[in-house]
């Protein structure tokens, strides 16, 4: 046959009504679902999101959002009933004074000599992150609260500026400098520390790099090896440890999972294994595909967003990198290839046409992005200390996870990456006791709806149906 004459009954099938997609409709597409609470893995922290670099100033009106609308973004992001987020990243700045775009620095004059004077100021505010991490408390009050520096202080740094990347003063390789600053930067972490717990609020996570094997050099950053993080971590651990004991600190938020894995060989390999508690890294770069060379401690992956193009709303509609349902593989990806026990996206809410937030604002207007929903499909419900369990499936196009929460309640969300649904059969086993699965729906008509209870037959078993390209939770209690 022609090609102009097959193009003819291509076209003239679609305007006949055609279908793109044709699956026999007496075909019945099944999967097996298996849950062992026996086999443990991980304990989750959550998903979160940051107000970095002024942003959460956005969030607090500074373009025009409503104080009641400022309440309502952040219930809708951080309530345990709407988006669930459990993780807030604050940026301990390095910016003297107050600069558009920057968070101020707690030391605004830097001293001649890492021997002082360190006058310290604390102003209440952090550039608005301090009202967002209240805020944040208010709708859930175990927020875990992530303080991460970018940089040190410019006259603490061989470049003499927070910009231009650069190492600390004191770590091999460091030359230009006036003396050994890495105590004095300890101090100054730690002081940040104390300024938040002088607020009533209790600081989990400690961190001095962002993205150290990267130098943007236009803002904000430092550099540095798995070499020199051991050369700084054996000052700030102890440090951190005797002002705060239950403080845990983070190594190293590398721009990818492969580049985090390779500045943990290097740490330990230079004598540093036990100078972290929490291994930090990012999305940018690479994608987690095994577990993290951590020695057992946890991962969190905390921060992301696709940033390349304009803001997408959507769950599943053009398979965009912002999309939702790529958001909840993602995530699905990171807890049981590599063990992680937290997500964080990059803004929680920004005034943009961007796709760097979770909800975009417009002046006093707010949209929220089906990238939430992707995270209140997994934290709604597998809440923090719940740990990952054994679960299998027998498609290869659908995706489990399980999660069984402190009070015995247990999380299985589901993910159908088919354009057809499928019949599930799902089996519990490892002494999950429950008697219902209550299922809640996210696919491009639902967020995070409740859809239905189904009984938890004898032996364990119960049926239900998931959507094509959808997030399916069950809950069971």
């Amino acid at each position: 046959m022609k090609r102009a004459n097959m193009r003819n009954l291509v076209v003239s099938a679609f305007a006949a009504g055609a279908s793109a997609w044709t699956y026999a409709p007496n075909i019945t597409y099944s999967a097996a679902i298996s849950i062992d609470a026996s086999q443990k893995y991980q304990t989750m922290i959550g998903g979160g999101c940051s107000g970095a670099f002024g942003i959460a100033c956005q969030q607090f009106g500074s373009v025009g959002l409503s104080p009641a609308n400022q309440e309502m973004v952040t219930q809708v992001l951080f309530d345990e009933n709407i988006g669930g987020l459990t993780i807030v990243r604050n940026d301990i700045g390095s910016t003297p004074g107050h600069v558009r775009g920057d968070v101020a620095s707690i030391l605004p004059v830097c001293p001649p000599t890492p021997e002082g004077p360190f006058n310290y100021v604390w102003d209440r505010n952090d550039t608005c992150q301090l009202q967002l991490t209240q805020t944040a408390l208010k709708y859930n009050p175990n927020v875990y609260v992530y303080a991460d520096a970018w940089s040190a202080p410019g006259c603490m740094k061989t470049v003499g500026t927070e910009d231009e990347g650069g190492l600390i003063c004191g770590v091999r390789g460091s030359s230009n400098c006036s003396g050994d600053w890495r105590q004095a930067y300890a101090d100054y972490l730690v002081q940040y520390v104390k300024f938040y717990e002088q607020e009533g609020i209790e600081v989990s996570l400690l961190g001095a790099y962002n993205e150290p094997d990267f130098n943007p050099v236009t803002y904000a950053c430092m550099e540095s090896d798995g070499y020199q993080a051991k050369d700084f971590l054996e000052i700030l651990y102890p440090t951190a440890k005797a002002a705060f004991p239950n403080i845990s600190v983070a190594c190293c938020d590398a721009t990818g999972a492969r580049q985090e894995r390779n500045i943990l060989y290097e740490l330990q390999q230079a004598g540093g294994a036990d100078l972290f508690d929490v291994a930090t890294w990012h999305n940018y770069q690479s994608n987690p595909e095994r577990p993290f060379n951590s020695n057992g401690k946890p991962n969190l992956m905390t921060e992301w967003a696709d940033g390349s193009g304009p803001w997408n709303a959507n769950w599943d509609v053009s398979g965009q990198l912002a999309e939702g349902f790529q958001w909840a593989m993602y995530m699905h990806n990171a807890f049981v290839n590599s063990d992680t026990s937290g997500y964080t996206h990059w803004w929680c809410a920004q005034n943009t046409t961007g796709d760097n937030a979770l909800i975009r604002l417009d002046y006093d207007a707010y949209f929220v992005s089906a990238r939430l929903w992707a995270f209140a499909a997994y934290f709604r419900f597998a809440r923090p200390g719940a740990v990952r369990v054994g679960a299998a499936s027998s498609a290869e196009n659908v995706y489990v996870s399980a999660y069984v929460n402190a009070n015995g309640t247990v999380a299985v969300p589901v993910i159908n990456e088919a354009h057809f649904p499928y019949q599930l059969t799902v089996h519990l086993g490892g002494g999950i006791d429950a008697s219902t699965a209550t299922a809640y729906l996210t696919d491009n008509q639902h967020n995070v709806t409740m859809v239905g209870q189904t009984p938890i037959g004898g032996g364990g078993v119960f049926e239900a149906t998931i959507e094509p390209r959808a997030v399916k939770t069950f809950f069971l209690s």
